[in-house]
């Protein structure tokens, strides 16, 4: 079975590098963008770690600020650090580990097959070793077959070498039972390569062997030197050729969901069987529930209620669910999914005012204000889309809520395009009901919607009566306070992979992430105006995630041959929805860059001169040159 918990051990002082990191713990160094620590982090999420406990100790403020960005870590401090061993400080992870665990130390650079191989080993315990570094400080493994006999820095102990001692292994709970009981009988200063080294004679503890591994450890300033100048660079270069598995071939998907996914994410799909009233399968719902709220800054006020459907089935569940008998919902209605929402309240009978408005255009605060005051008392709620995708269209979530709460009405939102993407933090924005599903801006696979629901506003409705059996809010939620489950069948590997999109959302960041989907949304602007191609929507109106783009007037273009023309080549663009013109739509969410984005407007643009169109405003096309891994743009007559 996978391992899915980490204990990273950080206690130490980095005593012998004090002349460069004096004021943080060593694992805060920098080789690359981000820290050792951060990067070996960040490899551990992309090899399927679910949560990572840190142990702490020098400057433990370092890695308590790292926990609070991302939920998955946890730290624990070993406030002995300075006289004890590194096994007093794996004893500290005790109350925190259920199963089997990947243990590192917090100075390690390494790249990703390392992890691969202890991921994939047939060995419930295992040490990885590697071939001669010759770094100085090394740990000497004596092996015989596949086991391990004995670890030690001292050559002459080694009767028959089988490699290097790398710094990460497999340990089973068994036998973290076992060292624990052990290192209670030892002085404080045992380290757990030690205690590996004498349960070895007791416990059959295996290793994997990889000759020409790039890894290094940092403890002096020689260590740090040969990282940065021989390990980090082979690491680097490596990395970027790394295959996980089978990598798959990569689709650009410039529809607005499902999204382009990360290899992490559809591996994540491959796991044991597991049947899903399991107290385990259970704890892991229960982490992507409140995760979800994390996301959307909702903690301690809001409950996240999952569904096994698309992220329509959400939004039927919360509207059937959430309207009082005698009460109106106003919907406010600017494109198909605003529509989408009338259908919903007319199929289960739910009372419903409608602010229709033309497709793209904007909402008129003003006007809505004032049926605000003409429906006082007679509506429970307004209920809009954030960002609808029918073209694009960014609604003003915060004005709408704030007029909202104002009057005394809650606030539906489906922001099934825009959670993860836009950032949202209900703080400051309290809207009600968030809708939403994995596979849009989270990067996560189509099966699994949700809605982040306020409690208080939650618990109002359980004596409504039901119109719905599956899609009951209160039900569903109800389940999950008692059962810790999701009520009816799960999709039990769509949420093994939301789980890890979640994580890998919180690794990236969320401004980080509105960052790149910005990046490329403005590259893509400024391809097609280059092209010559026109918007459907105001710039000022633009979500920065979907635009739409009106289709050029002339006979030899057909959005079904463009279509195939781009697919081939690895693109996927969406169709319109539109009453009155034809255009379609470019998505720029998921994982996808503006270097994507630069090659699929490269790819347009050799379509247009192919069949010879006209786009209305002379015959442009774009070019896309990379100059040191960054997109510049221009365009030739």
């Amino acid at each position: 079975s996978r391992v899915r918990q980490a204990v990273i051990l950080a206690a130490g002082m980095g005593s012998r590098l004090r002349d460069v990191a004096s004021h943080t713990p060593k694992g805060f160094l920098r080789l690359g963008i981000k820290s050792i620590i951060e990067e070996s982090i960040a490899k551990l999420v992309w090899s399927g770690i679910d949560e990572i406990i840190i142990v702490t100790g020098f400057r433990n403020e370092h890695y308590e600020k790292l926990s609070k960005q991302m939920p998955f870590l946890k730290t624990v401090n070993n406030d002995m650090y300075e006289t004890t061993g590194s096994m007093r400080s794996l004893s500290k992870a005790q109350d925190f580990l259920k199963g089997d665990f990947l243990l590192l130390e917090s100075d390690l650079v390494y790249e990703f097959d390392a992890l691969q191989v202890v991921q994939n080993t047939a060995h419930k315990n295992c040490v990885l070793l590697s071939g001669k570094t010759l770094s100085g400080d090394e740990v000497y493994a004596d092996v015989r077959k596949e086991t391990i006999l004995k670890l030690s820095k001292k050559k002459a102990e080694i009767h028959h070498w089988g490699g290097e001692l790398v710094g990460i292994s497999r340990i089973s709970h068994d036998l973290y039972e076992e060292m624990i009981a052990w290192e209670a009988r030892k002085s404080k200063k045992y380290d757990y390569e030690n205690c590996l080294s004498d349960l070895a004679n007791i416990e059959r503890i295996n290793f994997e062997f990889v000759e020409d591994l790039a890894w290094c450890e940092v403890d002096d300033s020689r260590h740090l030197e040969r990282a940065m100048n021989v390990v980090y660079p082979r690491v680097c270069e490596r990395d970027a050729k790394i295959s996980m598995y089978r990598r798959t071939d990569r689709e650009v998907l410039l529809n607005p969901g499902p999204a382009t996914t990360t290899d992490s994410v559809k591996y994540a799909m491959i796991t044991e069987d597991i049947c899903p009233r399991e107290a385990e399968f259970g704890e892991m719902v229960e982490g992507i529930r409140r995760d979800l709220v994390r996301v959307v800054h909702g903690e301690g006020q809001y409950e996240t209620v999952l569904f096994a459907s698309s992220g329509t089935g959400a939004v039927e569940a919360c509207l059937s669910s959430v309207i009082p008998p005698a009460k109106s919902v106003l919907i406010i209605n600017n494109g198909a999914y605003g529509k989408r929402m009338e259908q919903i309240c007319d199929a289960f009978g739910v009372l419903h005012i409608d602010y229709d408005i033309e497709w793209g255009q904007p909402i008129n605060l003003a006007f809505l204000q004032s049926l605000l005051n003409d429906l006082s008392g007679q509506i429970s709620h307004v209920a809009l889309v954030h960002h609808e995708t029918t073209v694009g269209i960014l609604n003003p979530l915060r004005s709408i809520v704030e007029m909202a709460n104002k009057a005394n009405i809650q606030v539906i939102v489906d922001a099934m395009s825009s959670l993860g993407g836009i950032p949202i933090d209900l703080r400051t924005c309290k809207a009600h009901y968030l809708i939403s599903s994995a596979n849009k801006c989270l990067q996560g696979m189509p099966g699994v919607s949700f809605v982040v629901c306020e409690r208080e506003s939650l618990m109002e409705t359980k004596e409504f009566a039901k119109r719905s059996f599956y899609f009951n809010l209160y039900d569903n939620f109800q389940f999950f306070q008692v059962q810790h489950q999701m009520q009816f069948t799960p999709p039990v590997h769509i949420l093994y992979a939301l789980r890890q999109a979640i994580n890998e959302y919180f690794l990236e960041g969320e401004t980080q992430r509105y960052q790149r989907y910005s990046e490329s949304y403005e590259c893509l602007i400024e391809g097609l105006e280059q092209l010559g191609l026109r918007l459907y929507v105001d710039k000022r109106h633009h979500s920065r995630l979907l635009t739409s783009v009106v289709e050029p007037d002339d006979k030899k273009y057909e959005f079904a041959d463009m279509h195939q023309y781009l697919k081939k080549r690895g693109f996927t663009v969406y169709p319109g929805k539109s009453a009155n013109k034809r255009m379609f739509r470019i998505a720029n969410i998921g994982e996808i860059t503006k270097r994507d984005v630069g090659a699929f407007l490269e790819t347009l643009s050799g379509y247009l001169r192919a069949r010879q169109i006209n786009v209305g405003f002379g015959n442009r096309h774009y070019q896309t040159t990379i100059v040191g891994g960054k997109n510049e743009t221009a365009h030739v007559s």
